[in-house]
């Protein structure tokens, strides 16, 4: 089933890697001159994240010529009064955003109050620009994996004066490039990896069963689901991991698409009410209301809930305990039986005695006896709502974030929460909650979160290994010596390919003549098949290459390991190709014998240091 409208934009080009923050030269170059604020907060201005993006900028024509390091973690409208002052005094026409979600929402709005003038009261609203209108170009770079603030067009800028926080959105709001660096994220506290982590996987759970869902956002939001429940609990328990801390960074950024275009719901309406009375961080609001809404909501998306649940993981509740699943137990053929015999109710009974879920291919023997049905997607969907219990749980285990919103700060037992359910009942978020929210329930749902007497969950080694593919390797840099050291390497290795009796009738037959630039350190190497003997030529060479190929040499020393995309390394213009591309893009399937040879030539040479994984 298709809604019957749906709208679908991405306009704000996305670079991710590791380290990419160091690279960004040709990334940026099609904005020219410009004279940047960096706006970020006191705690990243002096850390590494800033230091690094400062240095990432400094081979390009952006000059930063003015920071504002003021960011409080939840921004204020004289926050971004003081922003944009700043910015309007230092003739700046650019921003470039390096924080969280509060330095992001600053930066947007402080550019909006920059072009167009007045107090930042004066903007609130949505969709106040006329298209034509124009703001100045912005860069942003998250340090969080939560917010997914670098791709959406809203900022919520908090009024304590009144209690409340204020909501904007403009077209313009979206940033003409983000850049996705994980190492960026690497020094991001337990907390706040658990907050924001949650505040991501909040996004993409509202995204996917809010009532303006659409193909495009239900794909993103799942996928982002997967990437964060796979990852959180890594990420939290072992904060150099990059593979975990990517995963966070780009399910933050799949889960900001996708809310950006569904929008979010009744989680989000209550913790922007519980920040702006509260002041209670907004992701940490959000982990703790979302089990209560999830359950709230349940009915009313089954289906959806269900899928939610086993994009987590979870597909079947278990029949025996907590710690025993039927396979281990040898039960499933009393379940086959069952089914055969239509025994639904005792099967049901079987089920229902069980707290947990089964592995995922239980319920695909399932399916083929004829027997799930909605009986089983409701328990699925249900065991969804535990799972996300569980998850905070174990998160209050590692990073030690509260479990109730007493815990979280509200010391005055609750005297304001006819305040807060006011609030929240007037949040637009509310809107697109699939069930419409009664005062009432919100008064309950908040009591609930409040009173709540869960305990910090022990997580096992089980619980920290990802269902994401996962290498563990780390990056090798500055593998090469100097020049005369890569000569020594790589003219050797390619002499053994020229020797070998596979490869070098191969590469002779190619009839091609490539040379290979290397930076860092600086060397060229050709090899040369056009004559009647295969030559490799180091340094000058007297013809003409048919295709030159300019690239890193840690990046030559990753790809004879067979570990590197050659496509991919030009798309992102890792390597730079001059000459007729395709047809040594041909070498590729010739090549692939070398990777094994490689490792093993390294080997040979005493060079286990340098022998990636």
């Amino acid at each position: 089933m298709l809604p019957e409208y749906f709208e679908f934009s991405l306009p704000t080009k996305l670079v991710y890697g590791a380290g990419i923050i160091g690279n960004i030269e040709k990334a940026v170059a099609r904005f020219g001159k410009k004279r940047a604020l960096l706006v970020t907060d006191a705690i990243l201005a002096g850390a590494g994240p800033v230091d690094k993006v400062k240095n990432g900028f400094k081979n390009t024509d952006i000059e930063i010529v003015s920071v504002f390091d003021n960011v409080p973690p939840n921004s204020t409208i004289k926050t971004v009064q003081e922003c944009a002052a700043q910015g309007i005094a230092n003739n700046c026409d650019m921003l470039i955003a390096v924080g969280g979600g509060s330095v992001i929402d600053t930066a947007k709005v402080a550019n909006l109050v920059m072009k167009k003038g007045g107090k930042v009261e004066d903007h609130m609203g949505a969709y106040l620009l006329e298209t034509s209108e124009l703001l100045f170009p912005s860069i942003i770079i998250p340090t969080t994996a939560g917010t997914g603030s670098e791709v959406t067009k809203v900022a919520v800028i908090a009024d304590p004066d009144n209690d409340v926080k204020l909501p904007f959105a403009e077209e313009q709001f979206l940033p003409q490039l983000a850049i996705l660096d994980p190492e960026l994220t690497l020094s991001l506290p337990g907390k706040l990896t658990a907050s924001t982590g949650m505040d991501a996987l909040v996004h993409a759970i509202e995204a996917y069963v809010d009532k303006e869902w659409s193909p495009a956002s239900d794909a993103l939001a799942l996928h982002a689901i997967k990437l964060i429940s796979d990852n959180i609990l890594i990420a939290c328990a072992k904060p150099q991991d990059i593979e975990a801390r990517g995963a966070m960074l780009v399910g933050s950024f799949l889960a900001g698409v996708a809310f950006s275009h569904s929008m979010v719901g009744m989680v989000h309406g209550i913790s922007h009410a519980l920040g702006g009375v509260y002041h209670i961080p907004h992701g940490l609001a959000n982990a703790l209301i979302l089990p209560e809404v999830m359950e709230y909501n349940l009915e009313s998306r089954l289906d959806r809930f269900a899928d939610i649940a086993i994009t987590m993981g979870i597909s079947f509740p278990e029949i025996i305990t907590d710690s025993q699943s039927i396979i281990k137990t040898g039960k499933f053929d009393l379940l086959s039986k069952l089914v055969e015999k239509t025994e639904l109710k005792s099967l049901q009974q079987a089920v229902d005695s069980g707290s947990s879920a089964v592995k995922e291919f239980a319920v695909k023997k399932l399916d083929s006896l004829g027997f799930v049905d909605q009986w089983v997607r409701k328990k699925a969907a249900y065991a969804g709502v535990d799972k996300i219990r569980t998850l905070n749980r174990q998160l209050a285990f590692l990073t030690g974030i509260p479990l109730n919103l007493k815990d979280a700060g509200i010391k005055d037992n609750l005297a304001k929460l006819d305040q807060v359910a006011d609030t929240a009942m007037e949040d637009g978020s509310m809107l697109y909650n699939p069930v419409e929210p009664k005062k009432s329930d919100v008064i309950e749902i908040i009591k609930a979160a409040y009173y709540r007497k869960d305990k910090p969950l022990k997580v096992s080694d089980e619980d920290l290994k990802s269902r994401t593919a996962r290498t563990g390797e780390k990056a090798i840099k500055g593998v090469f010596k100097d020049g005369d050291d890569l000569y020594d390497i790589l003219v050797g290795f390619y002499e053994l390919l020229k020797s070998d009796a596979e490869l070098g009738p191969a590469l002779s037959k190619t009839g091609l003549c490539v040379q290979f630039v290397y930076k860092n350190p600086s060397a060229t190497i050709t090899i040369d098949a056009t004559g009647e003997e295969l030559k490799i030529v180091a340094g000058d060479f007297d013809g003409k290459p048919e295709v030159t190929m300019t690239m890193d040499a840690d990046f030559a020393h990753k790809f004879w390991h067979g570990k590197a995309n050659l496509v991919s390394a030009l798309t992102r213009r890792l390597v730079v190709a001059k000459g007729n591309v395709p047809k040594t893009l041909k070498l590729l399937p010739v090549l692939k014998p070398a990777y094994k040879l490689y490792p093993q030539y390294l080997k040979d040479k005493g060079l286990h240091d340098i022998i990636m994984a």
